[in-house]
């Protein structure tokens, strides 16, 4: 399928702002605009479709069975994978679930014994394993965001996005960028009217991508009923 870079982003965007030649944007303001919306409607995309982005990945926890932030992020240069939200947490055989500090606030510090539950919870930019343990393995499922797009190496690098939606970057961007001066409001709002239908429309497309109905489910899984 056809792809855009960031040249082109910005290029379209002028063209929808019917700016070409305006000296009220530079190519640098609308680019910041642009990465911003970058960012949000990723965010969009893997709100409404968690697993659109998937990793696995095999890490240890450090001294006290903690695991960074930052070794969620994987990848480099162009080809980042960004850490968004975290999908799932085992040792291999066992499901880890989330809990909160406040819940078990002495985990840390008194003898919580293997035999309680396998928990987790987060702390800053940190995942806190539970039982605490230094050197345990731990698989770690997350989605994640592609390079911010301020941070591609070239402009002419094609951006990560679902294919033949990118006309939602450029008309957000476009809508927040005539805002400027409030000199064209009603123009923003037509754009931003116009990113909302096509963004509704991409999001849809991305909740449900086989044929099988959508279900409602409980949060709890049937393992943890099973009386053993």
């Amino acid at each position: 399928m056809p792809s855009i870079n960031r040249a082109q982003l910005v290029e379209q965007t002028r063209e929808y702002m019917d700016a070409v030649g305006s000296t009220r944007w530079t190519d640098s303001a609308i680019q910041t605009v642009l990465a911003q919306v970058y960012d949000e409607e990723w965010s969009n995309i893997l709100n409404a479709a968690p697993y659109y982005t998937f990793q696995q990945l095999t890490l240890t926890t450090d001294a006290n069975g903690q695991i960074p932030f930052s070794s969620l992020n994987t990848g480099s240069g162009d080809a980042e994978q960004n850490f968004y939200r975290l999908l799932s947490v085992s040792d291999g055989n066992v499901l880890y679930d989330e809990t909160s500090f406040q819940n078990v606030p002495l985990a840390t510090t008194t003898n919580y014994l293997p035999t309680y539950p396998r928990l987790y919870y987060l702390v800053g930019e940190l995942v806190q394993i539970l039982p605490v343990g230094s050197g345990t393995s731990i698989y770690i499922a997350t989605n994640y965001k592609p390079t911010a797009l301020n941070d591609l190496s070239t402009d002419a690098i094609p951006i990560s996005f679902p294919p033949n939606s990118e006309g939602i970057l450029v008309a957000s961007a476009a809508a927040k960028l005539l805002l400027k001066g409030g000199a064209e409001v009603g123009a923003a709002n037509n754009f931003r009217a116009l990113a909302n239908e096509e963004r509704q429309s991409m999001l849809d497309d991305l909740r449900r991508r086989t044929i099988n109905p959508t279900r409602m489910a409980y949060p709890d899984q049937k393992y943890d009923w099973s009386g053993g």
